[in-house]
């Protein structure tokens, strides 16, 4: 063989090898469910973003690895990302509703997810898999406010508002806004809320809001609860149709 030909080779063989060791660029890390949680954290949805906020089009989602034994940790690799700053949520969507919300489990890296915030950001460098260790999974909860109304006919037409929390809070201020845009609020509905407890706030004459025997108009209403809540302060509403 002539040393052309054995140059040849060898440049073929080092332009293989040079194709077969080409690196990854991405992210890798470990879904762990935080101490003292139960759940499964195999299978979790692990996006990336570019907005801090976690709003948009993830840039890349995998699903991390669903056959582990253990179900509290579960490793996750996302390839094929562009060099960029992102930020990274890790959610197990556990009623397929396409949200994260009440009793999901969610991470994000280098903070405790709440809506509007990603963490800190995971630097991808070409060529390298960023390696964000461990994402500290835990279940979600928010506070979840639902009202509804009932008519009460009497010599003037009323209603009534029934409301409750899924879980135990203390209101502070209670209002609704009437159709066109009049807030009233209600002293008698501040106070200690149980959990799942159904509790009525009338809308009565005490209120002088209608005149000449007018019934209470139909339209949208705005029932508003403000408050503490798992230390927290809170504002929570819900919209009601009100027709006859």
């Amino acid at each position: 063989m002539t040393y052309k030909k054995i140059f040849a080779v060898l440049v073929l063989a080092l332009l293989v090898v040079g194709i077969g060791c080409t690196k990854k660029t991405g992210v890798t890390g470990q879904l762990i469910l935080q101490t003292g949680q139960t759940g499964d954290v195999r299978n979790c949805r692990v996006r990336l973003f570019v907005s801090s906020d976690l709003t948009g089009a993830a840039v890349k989602e995998v699903a991390s690895d669903a056959t582990g034994v253990d179900q509290t940790k579960s490793t996750f690799e996302i390839t094929d990302v562009v060099e960029n700053y992102y930020y990274l949520l890790a959610w197990k969507d556990l009623n397929t509703n396409g949200i994260v919300d009440n009793l999901d489990i969610v991470g994000i890296h280098g903070g405790t997810y709440t809506p509007g915030y990603g963490g800190t950001q995971v630097t991808v460098k070409e060529g390298k898999m960023t390696d964000v260790g461990d994402i500290v999974m835990y279940i979600y909860r928010e506070l979840i406010f639902t009202a509804r109304y009932v008519w009460e006919p009497t010599n003037n037409e009323w209603i009534a508002f029934y409301y409750k929390f899924n879980d135990a809070c203390s209101v502070t201020n209670w209002s609704f806004t009437f159709p066109d845009g009049t807030v009233i609020t209600d002293g008698d509905q501040v106070g200690s809320k149980a959990a799942d407890t159904e509790y009525r706030a009338p809308v009565d004459t005490d209120f002088w809001y209608w005149y000449n025997g007018d019934p209470v108009p139909t339209g949208t209403y705005i029932v508003t609860a403000s408050g503490t809540w798992s230390g927290s302060s809170f504002t929570v509403a819900d919209t009601l149709n009100v027709t006859h």
